[in-house]
């Protein structure tokens, strides 16, 4: 057994310290390394030491070649008996995986331990028992001593996300919270396991737990479920697209649902050990599609305070892209929240009746399962490489950061966006939740009353049966034509109408089976969702006044089940259209929405807490008038914990908060400038770029440079060596272009949209002499950075390897280099593009005899590159069409901004702001402009939108070009 322990041992050290003794990804053995070479210890980079890095695969001389293991996150990182100790994960094993527990020693320049009773798994749950003096992480237990004992899967096969302490028995007992929703005991001592409860509440990503005031509170982030619900106690199927995830409660008798949002933090004031036997508050993290959620359970009483979100990673409804938000202490008594891509400073006091002290630190990019205190350094575990629909990636891999409390003000801006209320059925006099306005620079209050969206869909995709999901704002307007659905086991039958003018009918078609329609009838780019996310194709054709035939839809998309039928929308080519049905067919109008003068205005009274003592007072009264909107700011010397919101009428209404920082990373600061002094500058006519690759065969990094030759840089020894032609790997790194440009400004396609964004130098409008530098890429998991005409941003996923939700980036620094290409590796940020006679400093690293160079750094030293800046608009000596809106032009994140709008002729133009990146439009102002007069307008300070668009009141060639500065 001893002989075996050490061999495991020697495997993992041999595949960890030497990754040159591996196959290449065409079987064939790496050429110029001597087994003999040791790993360099001493390599330490803006926090972050690469031989510290964790894999997914040990077995198999560091190459990834196991099904299952594409994501190893480090979920769970602990100090304990004088060691740093963690574990890492797969995406989905509750049985046991190929991922470790490590412990890390006080001298980092010491390789990290790679434990022997290491059983893998998806593990992230951790609590410090205190009556066994034990540390439970994953499935191990460790003692005082730093002896391990293991759980094993095949007796507890569960992804633990969280270790809770026990109602009754709590010196002897726990509670394990599995991902799916199972609840365990296990005794601390005999190591005997048992399942209290399959699933006792709805959710299928379980993530926090903990125990206070005799309850056991747990949550779940995630709603795409992957089993039913026969196992559920209390709750089952979400009703409508609001209820996600769960937060739940059992108080050893019975189970109880608190709320049906996404949530993942559970902890209170003795945080990491897991619970208390006393009443001390219990706090919880979620959100919805409002904001952040900060829930606290004082005294029996679950309280609800708001905040805003920087990014917008987080937001997916299956929850994958959310692992493990904190709450934790940090060093004496100071705590530390992470969310939505926030720092925050958490008050230890906490309390419905003590809400002071939550402050924003500053926004950043990493994605940090959790962080610790430890050995005199803050340490953020990170999930930095997944290959989970990233081809760009040959291993997973992630590393720790290692740095100070103030470091993290170096980072992002202290800027965030949410609200009580979007587009909310809102009862008079009752009063918003709490939102947080503490420790933010500007802030503004956009106010809104009535829907400025699409109208909630009410539609049937049949006249019967499958609510419509999404449909394009031009057919929601439109009247509809439908039939019964019938019986799906025949062909779904035709139909007629007669209308009285001409009209152009655009028929949805059932996607499934690929069905034929006649040749007259001309395919579009609407598409309509309907059911459990069944699409259609979207035809016209137009009709002249009289009888109308739509064919049936004979198509069996699989045997003995047949397709819906269509859905005729009718738009009038000749004034009013009156629409008469035939026989079986139904025709339904769309609901008009009042005029805004037909709506009442409505007061909102704003009262704030200054001291998080709950006691409110009113600040002051808004006016918004009927189906309006108002942007407004709060004072700048306002001094309050947090503001909250009450109408003096029901109504539908938005109150959405743009919070914004007044200190941007200084890109000019000599520091800042000598970190980024060796990438080429946009006047160097010389470049060392090219094409960069984690590798797949061992734990190298691959670079193609430009003029076409091979290398590796090892993790052994960080230095490069010569390698061989790889066609292969250069067509998949082959860089094609993401966006387009005019002269206005870049230019987005994605899902049928057309986006905007500020142009850099103009230098930046042609390629490289190398050829266009990469814009886009996964480089922390399941987000990803573009790298466009001078600025980086960060672009949220919905889905792996699907596109990003180019609505909601948000822009992260501008810049003047040539950056070629960029990707993670080894818990780096890694840069190609560098001058040729740059000179090594500790983050750029070379060979001048071989002529090769890089840049290493840490993902968020991308901050200090400079502020974002730009310009550009949706229209430069454009020609518009009379009431035509422009495409969204993005807005959020810059500083700085004067607009200047020229036209040919005198014309009014409205210019509208979308306030929350999903399409929520308002009317910001009207500018009257005469021709060969431009007209510049600057932004107040405080303001801030997530996209802008104009349309002109009468046809002409315009201009709409904004500064951001």
């Amino acid at each position: 057994m001893k002989r075996s322990i050490l061999l495991t041992l020697f495997v993992c050290f041999v595949a960890e310290t030497c990754p040159h003794l591996t196959a290449a990804e065409n079987d064939v053995a790496h050429p110029g390394i001597t087994p003999s070479e040791s790993v360099r210890t001493d390599i330490h980079i803006s926090g972050i030491y690469p031989h510290l890095t964790t894999y997914g695969v040990y077995s198999q001389n560091g190459s990834h070649e196991k099904d299952g293991h594409n994501e190893c996150g480090i979920g769970a990182i602990v100090p304990w008996a004088g060691k740093l100790w963690m574990v890492n994960y797969a995406p989905h094993m509750p049985r046991g995986s190929e991922h470790k527990l490590f412990s890390v020693d006080a001298d980092l320049t010491k390789p990290m331990t790679i434990h022997p009773e290491s059983v893998g798994g998806t593990p992230a749950g951790r609590m410090i028992h205190k009556e066994s003096n034990q540390l439970l992480i994953a499935h191990h237990l460790i003692d005082a001593g730093g002896n391990v004992r293991t759980i094993k899967p095949a007796d507890m096969p569960i992804r633990v996300t969280a270790i809770a302490r026990h109602l009754t028995d709590p010196a002897n007992l726990v509670y394990y919270i599995d991902m799916e929703g199972s609840i365990w005991e296990a005794n601390v001592h005999t190591l005997a396991v048992k399942r209290l409860f399959k699933k006792p509440v709805p959710g299928w990503h379980g993530k926090g737990g903990y125990t206070s005031q005799g309850r056991l509170v747990i949550s779940n982030n995630g709603e795409l479920h992957v089993g039913n619900y026969s196992d559920v106690l209390v709750g089952g199927k979400a009703k409508n697209e609001e209820e996600r995830g769960v937060l739940a409660e059992y108080d050893g008798s019975q189970w109880k649902i608190v709320e049906r949002r996404q949530y993942t933090e559970v902890t209170g004031p003795k945080g990491i050990t897991g619970g208390s036997d006393g009443n001390e508050p219990i706090w919880t993290m979620g959100w919805d599609r409002r904001s952040v959620r900060l829930k606290v359970l004082d005294d029996g009483q679950w309280q609800t305070y708001l905040l805003p979100k920087a990014a917008y990673c987080n937001d997916a409804s299956h929850g994958w892209y959310t692992e493990w938000p904190r709450i934790r202490e940090i060093t004496g008594g100071r705590w530390m929240m992470d969310m939505h891509g926030m720092f925050y400073d958490f008050p230890k006091t906490f309390s419905a009746t003590n809400s002071a002290g939550i402050r924003p630190i500053g926004s950043h990019l990493r994605y940090v399962p959790d962080f610790c205190q430890w050995n005199g350094k803050l340490v953020l575990a990170t999930d930095e490489t997944s290959i989970q629909g990233n081809p760009l990636a040959g291993q997973p891999q992630s590393n720790l950061w290692f740095g100070t409390y103030a470091d993290l003000k170096s980072w992002g801006p202290a800027s965030g966006y949410g609200g009580p209320w979007i587009e909310d059925n809102v009862p008079a006099g009752v009063a918003s939740d709490p939102f947080l306005i503490a420790g933010f620079d500007r802030r503004l209050v956009h106010l809104a009353v009535g829907r400025k969206t699409a109208p909630a869909i009410s539609a049937f995709r049949a006249a019967d049966q499958q609510k419509i999901n999404t449909i394009s704002k031009e057919l929601a307007q439109l009247p509809r034509v439908t039939v019964a659905r019938g019986d799906w086991h025949q062909p779904a039958a035709g139909f007629e109408f007669a209308v009285d003018v001409p009209v152009t009918v655009f028929l949805a078609v059932d996607r499934r089976g690929s069905p034929k329609l006649p040749s007259t009838w001309k395919r579009t780019n609407h598409t309509v969702t309907w059911g459990k996310g069944f699409e259609d194709t979207v035809y016209l054709r137009d009709f002249p006044a009289g009888r109308v035939t739509i064919p049936d839809n004979p198509t069996e998309h699989t045997p003995g089940s047949f397709g819906m039928p269509h859905t005729a929308f009718i738009k009038s080519r000749g004034g009013q259209v009156t629409i008469d049905a035939i026989e079986s067919s139904v025709v339904t109008r769309p609901e008009t929405p009042k005029l805004a003068s037909e709506q009442p205005s409505v007061v909102f009274t704003l009262q704030v807490d200054r001291q998080g003592n709950g006691e409110w007072i009113d600040l002051e009264n808004v006016t918004v008038p009927g189906g309006g909107y108002v942007a407004h700011p709060l004072p700048s010397n306002l001094e309050a914990q947090w503001l909250r919101l009450i109408p003096n009428r029901d109504c539908i209404a938005t109150a959405f908060l743009h919070q914004t920082t007044s200190q941007y990373a200084n890109g000019d600061l000599p520091e800042n400038r000598s970190l980024f002094a060796g990438i080429a500058d946009l006047d160097d006519e010389q470049t060392i770029g090219g094409l960069v690759y984690a590798a797949k065969r061992n734990r190298n990094l691959r670079f193609i440079t430009d003029d076409d030759r091979y290398y590796e840089f090892s993790k052994s020894r960080f230095e490069f060596q010569a390698d061989a032609t790889d066609e292969k790997l250069k067509n998949l790194l082959a860089i094609t272009p993401e966006f387009s440009l005019d002269e206005a400004s870049v230019i987005i396609q994605s899902r049928g949209q057309r986006y905007r964004l500020p142009k850099g130098p103009a230098a930046f409008d042609k390629p490289f002499a190398s050829g266009w530098p990469r814009a886009l890429r996964e480089v922390e998991s399941e987000r990803e950075l573009a790298n466009i005409h001078g600025t980086f941003y960060e672009t949220p996923l919905i889905t792996n390897g699907a596109p990003p939700a180019w609505n909601l980036i948000r822009p992260i620094s501008s810049h003047t280099k040539q950056i070629t290409d960029f990707c993670s590796w080894n818990g780096l940020l890694v840069l190609s593009g560098i001058k040729p006679d740059a000179a090594e400093d500790g983050h750029l690293f070379r060979d001048q005899k071989l002529g090769v160079a890089l840049w290493f750094g840490g993902i968020d030293d991308l901050w200090k590159l400079g502020k974002p800046v730009g310009t550009g608009g949706p229209w430069k000596e454009t020609s518009v069409s009379a009431g035509e809106e422009s495409d969204p032009y993005l807005m959020t994140g810059y500083d700085r901004k004067t607009l200047t709008l020229k036209s040919s002729v005198a014309t009014t133009i409205t210019a509208e702001v979308d306030i929350n990146g999903e399409g929520l439009w308002v009317p910001y102002d009207v500018f009257s402009v005469q021709p060969r007069a431009p007209l510049s307008y600057e932004f107040p300070q405080e303001f801030s939108a997530s996209w802008i668009r104009f349309r002109s009141r009468v046809p002409a060639v315009v201009s709409a070009i904004l500064e951001y500065e």
